[in-house]
């Protein structure tokens, strides 16, 4: 009688090693189809995810400037001012239409009352560009002002947030006369926030 031993020797010419076992190409094809399957299922889940996690953090950070802003303007007895900018040193204007805000946005004093960020002024927020959304502002808002007394002087103003690729929930800023802004599912009126055109 053979021991294990010699009979996993002569084996080896013959056939698999002892106590080794391989999976046959069937069981291989159905593992991969059902990775397949499930990849298909969760992959547009953890997109849809990940845009409203990154719409939720934009959302957040402009809160957080129209929190500051307010906050700076009472403390200081001034003026202070929210507007886009890409560089952080100059007010981005748009003569129509929404206001861009994804590119970035500062927040400073304006002492002079021009609207404009000049060199005596005193920049005291800086956020930069908000990769993959659109963010934009009620038509002609070109800016947010807050007055020594804390209120944002004009009409009530509703930042629009929303994804490039169309993915994730839109949100909205809302920030009224009082300048205390808000968060909400729909705009000011109530409606569906129009983001848009996905691309």
């Amino acid at each position: 009688m053979k021991d294990s031993h010699q009979q996993c020797v002569s084996q080896i010419f013959s056939g698999p090693p002892c106590g080794e076992h391989g999976f046959s190409l069937y069981e291989v094809l159905v593992t991969l189809a059902v990775i397949s399957i499930i990849s298909a299922v969760a992959f547009p889940a953890y997109q849809q995810l990940i845009s409203s996690q990154r719409i939720a953090s934009a959302v957040n950070s402009l809160v957080t400037a129209l929190h500051t802003a307010r906050s700076e303007a009472i403390k200081r007895r001034e003026r202070a001012v929210l507007c886009p900018s890409l560089d952080g040193q100059i007010c981005r204007s748009n003569s129509t239409g929404d206001t861009a805000w994804e590119d970035g946005y500062l927040v400073f004093i304006d002492r002079n009352a021009n609207n404009e960020l000049d060199a005596d002024d005193v920049v005291v927020w800086l956020s930069g560009a908000q990769e993959g959304l659109h963010i934009r502002s009620s038509a002609n808002r070109e800016h947010v002002t807050y007055q020594p007394n804390g209120m944002a002087s004009g009409s009530n103003l509703t930042f629009a947030f929303c994804d490039k690729r169309g993915e994730g929930t839109p949100r909205a800023v809302i920030v009224s006369n009082s300048g205390r802004p808000r968060t909400s599912a729909r705009d000011a009126s109530g409606r569906a926030i129009a983001c848009p055109r996905a691309s």
